[in-house]
């Protein structure tokens, strides 16, 4: 029995140095328009945690829709973030596979069980996602994507992580 549902896998996220002649790149090689390139939702609209701390990070994203997968790009800013860590540690590359999944509490124990550790979390108003650090278990990080909540109280009052 899957302690994840394996047939969720919906993105591919790459951490880049110039989002825009990135994204130029992909979409000549892939005969795509380049997708709109958006800042990542202030925090007051989207708290974010990175390893348990309220961060003000930004990041610049652009999403490609390749078949059933998202292709991700994100530009770091400089404020401390999974997406800065990462491209501090290893530059450009895969900085996580998006999982979308009915229950979230139990695919983040079953990851944590093989020693994964939670280092990002991002609130919508009806879902959230969690970066979980799986380098060492995986050889690349999982977002764990859960929908149908109710995250009103962690965007009202900034909301404390319990992880």
């Amino acid at each position: 029995m899957a302690l994840i549902d394996n047939t969720a896998i919906m993105q591919i996220a790459i951490i880049v140095k110039d989002i825009k002649k990135t994204a130029e790149n992909y979409a000549k090689v892939f005969g795509m328009p380049v997708p709109e390139i958006q800042d990542v939702p202030p925090v007051s609209e989207v708290p974010i945690f990175y390893r348990g701390e309220r961060t003000d990070s930004r990041a610049k994203i652009c999403c490609f829709q390749m078949g059933n997968i998202i292709l991700e790009l994100t530009e770091p800013d400089e404020t401390p973030s999974s997406w800065k860590e990462f491209y501090d540690k290893h530059g450009q590359g895969v900085h996580h596979i998006g999982i979308q999944v009915q229950d979230r509490d139990a695919a983040l124990e079953a990851l944590q069980d093989l020693g994964a550790e939670v280092n990002h979390v991002g609130y919508y108003p009806t879902g959230s996602y969690t970066f979980m650090d799986c380098m060492e278990q995986f050889g690349v990080n999982f977002n764990i994507k859960h929908g149908g909540e109710d995250n009103r109280d962690k965007l009202i009052t900034g909301g404390e992580e319990n992880e």
